[in-house]
């Protein structure tokens, strides 16, 4: 593209959080090979530190934990990592941080944005000679062709426009690596507060008066944030009356009163007690029946879909997985060796029936089988006469999941995870290689959402903390199926400017009268009569951006125009930004792919020793940069 004695290349990553620092690792790994001696000047773009982002910046209260153990966590790429460009070995977070772990095995946020800003300032410290590094603290606010400058064969140069006033620099190809994308909060009406949704906002929780009635909508990891904030963060205490005994919270008196729901209706399970491997270095077991080369196989027959071809291979690992743990670590629940189960699970695993009537054969308690409906959706069809039925339930569920995972018999949920991870690594190579298409895209998040309920949990000390919230009635469920409206008032004034918390309602679920105050309004149809009232939403989830509600000023821009479109709702993928495949480039709205431009979209962290996609993906996204046209 460039002579190599003419103007340098230059190349701009757009957001410089853990994506965007790998790939300019990866680009400078890259450059002695492809690009030799020739003049680079890259550009990196982000009002945040780079290598910490916004998500981890150094700044934020030591209360937000990350949800993976240090030790599964690295940025560099080690051996196991089959791609073309060159290996950089290198600490995980807990290898390489002085700061001591949370619940024996987790990382403060903050703390892993120490190790990310280590981590990049060490890449572009040893970078080679003929790359100029230029970081500019601030937004990229649009993207313009540039008129003058074109290449032949190629759209030309583009100009990236700042909001810090310093003037536009040109770029010859772009990265978009700006991770999740926040939205605007719906409006309230007048007397009503909404927060988010996004990610926890510790300035706007700090609003929340001391009891005010807060409805929470959403029960993930967002939730678990807002909760540390809301209880720890102004003074709350969790002890330990008992060696070994249950969690008891303190209250300090500030908390406001939170009443919680979702779809499902429970929080996320916490992560198995984590146990380090054996040996450090040691790799995952490979998948057993959900492997890249059967998936493939089932995927190139005609008319394949996901959900009938390979998720039923997904299934037959995720109940490999349990049972050789069970077998393993329960024998006396079993009446077969493992040796011929396993033998008779590989001939039958086809047949979902037939490996059903297996288990029942070996397996005599029901409890002990897997059953993956009731891990999904504990609650579904289930009501309850009152509000203190639900709680009773729900807090019996939570201190079952905790023994579940932490006691004893963790291995096999221990194992479950592990499939789930081994078998979402093979699902999101298929993906990101473009061999899904878009119905088999959809089709594939649909299913994995399970996967990401039950293996995506807290550490397991904030599930038992939220337990103990719960039982000291800072916390109330509202139930699955949980609906929210805003109901508006009738200009009187208020009473005391607290909300109503709950209350019983005619069957219907209708009110008598109006209100006469505005109020947002929660209900779950598990809970008949039952109506919890508040003067603030916390929207505590992530929620697909909606194009007339993107906060991000450069996309906003690019949708407008038409430059970047978004896949359609029904498809499965609301949200998404519609891409040309494994290279991933953006399409426009005339169906035309912008090569010149890479969308990078958000990813968890890597674990070492697993040849993981992350690295690979890119790898090849920085030598696609530094390749010639």
């Amino acid at each position: 593209m460039n002579d190599p004695v003419g103007p340098a290349r230059s190349v701009c990553l757009i957001g410089c959080g853990p994506r965007g620092a790998s790939i300019v690792e990866r680009i400078l790994a890259n450059v002695p090979a492809l690009y030799g001696d020739r003049p680079l000047d890259l550009h990196i773009v982000d009002p945040y530190p780079p290598g910490a982002g916004r998500t981890w910046r150094t700044d934020q209260s030591g209360l937000l934990w990350m949800n993976s153990a240090a030790e599964q966590v690295t940025m560099y790429p080690d051996e196991s990592v089959a791609c073309a460009g060159p290996p950089r070995p290198g600490p995980t977070t807990a290898g390489w941080l002085d700061a001591p772990l949370h619940d024996g095995a987790y990382a403060a946020r903050r703390d892993q944005g120490r190790y990310l800003r280590h981590f990049f300032e060490t890449v572009t410290r040893e970078r080679p000679a003929s790359v100029r590094l230029f970081v500019h603290r601030a937004r990229v606010v649009d993207l313009r062709r540039a008129p003058a400058g074109a290449v032949p064969g190629g759209r030309g140069r583009q100009q990236v426009i700042l909001d810090s006033g310093q003037p536009p620099f040109l770029a010859d190809r772009v990265v978009f690596a700006q991770g999740h994308t926040d939205t605007l909060a719906a409006p309230a009406p007048d007397g009503l507060t909404r927060i988010g949704p996004g990610p926890a906002d510790p300035d706007a929780l700090a609003a929340v008066p001391p009891g005010a009635r807060v409805l929470v909508r959403g029960l993930g990891l967002v939730f678990i944030d807002c909760l540390a904030l809301l209880t720890e963060g102004r003074g709350g205490r969790f002890v330990r009356p008992a060696p070994g005994g249950p969690l008891r919270y303190l209250p300090s008196g500030r908390e406001p009163r939170l009443y919680a729901g979702s779809r499902r209706g429970v929080p996320l399970p916490p992560k198995p007690a984590y146990a380090p491997p054996a040996a450090p270095s040691a790799a995952p077991a490979a998948p057993r029946f959900a492997t890249v080369d059967a998936c493939r196989a089932v995927l190139s027959r005609p008319g394949a879909s996901f959900g009938g071809d390979v998720w039923p291979l997904v299934v037959a690992e995720l109940g490999w997985c349990h049972y050789r743990a069970l077998f393993a670590g329960q024998p006396a629940r079993t009446r077969m060796s493992w040796p011929d189960f396993d033998a008779q699970y590989a001939l039958l695993h086809p047949d979902a029936d037939r490996l059903a009537k297996l288990a029942r054969e070996a397996v005599p308690d029901p409890a002990d089988r897997l059953d993956l409906d009731r891990l999904a959706d504990p609650l579904a069809g289930l009501r309850f006469a009152g509000a203190n039925d639900l709680q009773r339930r729900l807090h019996g569920l939570l201190a079952e999941e905790l023994r579940r995972r932490t006691g004893p018999a963790s291995g096999l949920a221990a194992a479950l995870v592990d499939g789930l991870q081994r078998s979402g690594a093979v699902i999101e190579e298929l993906w990101r290689s473009g061999e899904l298409a878009a119905a088999q895209l959809s089709d594939a998040l649909r299913h994995f959402a399970l996967g990401t309920y039950l293996s995506s949990g807290p550490p397991p000390l904030r599930a038992e903390q939220l337990l103990a919230l719960a039982e000291a009635g800072v916390l109330t469920f509202v139930g699955p199926g949980m609906r929210v409206a805003a109901v508006p008032g009738d200009g009187a004034v208020p009473g005391d400017g607290g909300a109503q918390g709950h209350r019983a309602v005619p069957g219907d679920g209708a009110v008598g009268s109006a209100p006469r105050r505005a109020v947002f309004r929660a209900t779950s149809p598990a809970l008949p009569g039952t109506v919890y009232e508040a003067d603030i939403l916390l929207d505590a989830r992530l929620a697909a951006p909606e194009p007339d509600r993107v906060t991000d000023p450069l996309l906003r821009a690019l949708l407008s125009r038409g430059e970047l479109v978004q896949e359609p709702a029904e498809d499965g993928a609301a949200g998404m930004l519609r891409l040309s495949g494994a290279d991933l480039h953006p399409v426009d709205s005339t169906g035309a792919v912008h090569r010149d431009r890479t969308i990078a979209g958000p990813a968890q962290f890597p674990r070492p020793h697993t040849n993981a996609v992350y690295f690979r993906q890119n790898d090849a996204i920085a030598r696609g940069l530094l390749a010639d046209d």
